[in-house]
């Protein structure tokens, strides 16, 4: 008997992976006042951390011991180690295509029965795992990621209709589909969806949208291989002022400032 299974591609590739195991004496800051090059999950081995976070929706979270916090490249934050001989250990990669999911799109705790088991095999290899190979590291973040979107990414029962919309969204952001089309694609009404769609997600289709384009573009401009013109017309924006616009709205700085 034969069996074919048509697999959903990645919305996104990471790669550029690497670690670190630090321990430093109560109060001992670290300051990313620029902002992270590189997105990052950290663990609390022993101790407890305090991040300080210099804009965003959350001010300061606090890192006990086996807990993880995901901090994604630009944040602006200042880290404080409240225990002496706080242990932590750092993951961090870069984002090759693709955006990151939206849970992953602020600072964040990860909440994983197994996530230190999973933090400590970047570590400590088992003695069949050659952490020397290119693979290895990459093979060890895939599955972070895919066992925090196991947990994260589940949609409460009332919202599973919006899944297609979402689905299209996050794969086809630089399009000009209608609302109506997002709308159809789960067989609901357009003024239905609408309301479901922002109760769900607290923001309007058009502007969760906008939202995915911007994070799109800013990846581009910050490649070096687009320009300011470029980007927003790949990202989908057909009005270059717009998107001028929208940018400083979200970021604080226009986009030739990348």
């Amino acid at each position: 008997m034969k069996y074919q299974f048509d697999l959903r591609e990645a919305d996104f590739s990471v790669g550029r992976v690497d670690i670190q195991n630090v321990s430093r004496p109560k109060g001992y800051k670290h300051s990313f006042r620029n902002g992270r090059i590189k997105h990052g999950f950290i663990y609390t081995v022993k101790g407890c951390m305090l991040d300080h976070f210099h804009s965003g929706e959350k001010k300061e979270i606090l890192v006990e011991e086996g807990e993880i916090i995901f901090i994604p490249r630009g944040s602006s934050y200042t880290g404080i180690y409240q225990e002496d001989g706080t242990e932590i250990k750092i993951i961090q990669f870069e984002l090759i295509s693709g955006s990151l999911p939206p849970y992953l799109s602020r600072p964040t705790k990860i909440s994983l029965s197994d996530g230190g088991k999973i933090i400590d095999s970047f570590f400590t290899p088992t003695e069949n795992q050659r952490s020397s190979h290119p693979f290895y590291y990459l093979s060890r973040l895939y599955e972070l990621l895919w066992r925090i979107d196991e947990s994260l990414a589940g949609i409460p029962a009332k919202y599973k209709r919006l899944r297609p919309a979402l689905d299209r969204l996050q794969t086809h952001w630089n399009r000009g589909e209608s609302v109506a089309f997002y709308a159809s694609l789960c067989l609901m009404s357009e003024a239905h969806f609408r309301r479901l769609f922002r109760e769900y997600t607290g923001l309007s289709p058009v502007d969760y949208r906008n939202d995915l384009r911007l994070k799109n573009a800013r990846a581009m401009l910050q490649s070096g291989e687009y320009n300011v013109s470029t980007a927003s017309e790949a990202s989908g924006f057909s009005n270059l002022s717009f998107f001028i616009r929208l940018y400083k709205k979200k970021y604080g700085h226009t986009p030739k400032k990348e």
